[in-house]
């Protein structure tokens, strides 16, 4: 059995076809003994107070707004295990991974929590004794846009990993990008659908593209072309229509145009503008692609997990 805790595996085994229901039961007990497992609910406001623990009560700040409830019945956590991950890991084994140890950054203060119909892993992450940011990934069985509302009531449904929250001090995008390698890796193995993210804060409007994250509204790209023609109408940039219309995808964005720059404008928190302003003051040329994403309104995104589904019709 692994450890449960802060020595954790890199490396991530092949998942067992089909692990036991009773050594998933017992893994339960040993993560409520450890105080890694707890139930949760997003919406404090709509929930019975009877059915919380007040002694572990936890609230996001900038993240996802969650408060943590007591333990569901074994029966549900078993349930919803099965549905998620259908059996495929134990939970032991799913934690271990989860918080693999890259380099010199771990997880602590992580936890598993279970709410109605997902589940979520939050954890702080650590460089040697300093915080240097937190994550939240919520697992879900969703709905295929791609389908009816019949194939989802039939169990047709999309096995997502939603990153919910992602913060880390600057100039630890190369951990970030490593760890996502190994959670790419990891659910490819268990065999989920999609990553899905709201790209809003900061860089991550452009960072997530360049992970190969695509728009999840369609209609969101010819959007983005239009805005990208007013911008080099504006500017006078050497860009051409046709090469506008090649864009396709979120990432395409990119390296669209690198050698041509333009003036960007940061403000306190790490946000870009075009126009400088009273908040956005500090000045930089950067790559037509990548100062329009970072300028950009922020946009939902979403990226296949399985070889068999490189993107939505």
């Amino acid at each position: 059995m692994r450890v449960i805790g802060d020595q954790c595996r890199a490396e991530v085994k092949a998942p067992p076809l089909i692990v036991p229901r009773g050594e998933i039961l017992r893994e339960f007990e040993k993560l409520i003994e450890e105080k890694k497992l707890f139930g949760a609910a997003h919406d404090p406001a709509v929930i019975d107070g009877g059915e919380f623990d007040p002694k572990v009560v936890k609230k996001k700040g900038k993240g996802t707004r969650f408060l943590l409830r007591k333990v569901p019945s074994r029966a549900r956590l078993l349930r919803l295990w099965t549905r998620l991950f259908r059996n495929a890991i134990s939970p032991c084994d799913l934690f271990d991974a989860l918080s693999a140890r890259t380099h010199e950054f771990e997880h602590r203060e992580n936890v598993l929590l279970f709410g109605r119909g997902w589940i979520i892993y939050d954890t702080e992450v650590f460089e040697e004794e300093e915080n240097v940011g937190e994550l939240t990934l919520n697992f879900a069985s969703v709905r295929d846009p791609a389908l009816g509302a019949l194939a989802y009531l039939r169990g047709a449904r999309l096995r997502v990993v939603r990153i919910e929250h992602i913060r880390l001090r600057a100039h630890r995008s190369g951990y970030a990008s490593t760890l996502f390698r190994h959670y790419e890796r990891l659910f490819r193995d268990l065999d989920f659908d999609e990553f899905r993210l709201s790209a809003s804060l900061s860089v991550g409007k452009y960072y997530w593209a360049k992970e190969g994250f695509d728009f999840a509204d369609a209609s969101e790209i010819g959007q983005r072309k239009e805005d990208l023609r007013a911008l080099a109408e504006e500017k006078g940039l050497p860009i051409s229509g046709i090469e506008i219309d090649r864009l396709s995808h979120a990432y395409d964005f990119v390296g669209f145009k690198r050698e041509v720059r333009i003036p960007v404008f940061r403000d306190a928190e790490g946000y870009y503008s075009l126009k400088a302003d009273d908040r956005f003051r500090e000045g930089a040329l950067l790559p037509l692609g990548k100062a329009f994403l970072l300028s950009s309104p922020p946009w939902e995104g979403y990226k296949p997990i399985r070889a068999d589904k490189q993107g939505r019709q």
